[in-house]
C-alpha cells in the first residue's frame, strides 16, 4: 500500500512546549512500521514561522535534523554559530547540538524539517 500525505491538508498547530506559540508545524510523517532503511527518519514538517518569531533554541538528543528554507528569510543558529539563510538554503543540525530558526524577514518563514535518528 502506497503511503501518502499533503502538507495542505495537514492542520498547522504549535507545539508550545519546546518550540514557542507562534511558530506552527505541520507533521506529516513519523516513521513507519513498514519501513526498513527509512525507519531511521523521526518525521518530516513543515515550519511557518511569523515574521521577528522563532522556533526558540532547543536539541533533540537522539536526532540530526535538516533545516531547508522554502521562503523567507532569516537566521539559523547552532550552538554558539549563526548564519543567514535564504529560499533554498539546506543547513544541517547535529546531534544534541541546541539549535533554532529566527525569521528576519518580512514574510512568513517557511522552513521543511527532516529528522532522524537513532533508537
Amino acid at each position: 500500500m502506497i503511503e501518502k500525505e499533503n502538507f495542505n491538508q495537514v492542520k498547522k498547530k504549535p507545539l508550545n512546549e519546546i518550540h514557542g506559540e507562534r511558530v506552527l508545524y505541520q507533521l506529516v510523517w513519523r516513521f513507519t512500521p513498514k519501513a526498513e532503511v527509512l525507519k531511521a527518519f523521526k518525521g518530516v514538517a513543515r515550519l511557518t514561522v511569523p515574521p521577528g518569531e522563532t522556533n526558540l533554541m532547543h536539541n533533540h538528543p537522539m536526532e540530526e535534523q535538516i533545516y531547508i528554507l522554502l521562503s523567507g528569510s532569516g537566521i539559523i543558529q547552532i550552538g554558539k554559530e549563526r548564519v543567514d539563510v535564504i529560499p533554498g538554503d539546506v543547513v544541517h543540525l547535529p546531534m544534541n547540538v541546541p539549535h533554532g530558526f529566527f525569521n528576519t524577514g518580512k514574510i512568513p518563514a517557511i522552513v521543511l524539517n527532516i529528522g532522524a535518528g537513532v533508537e
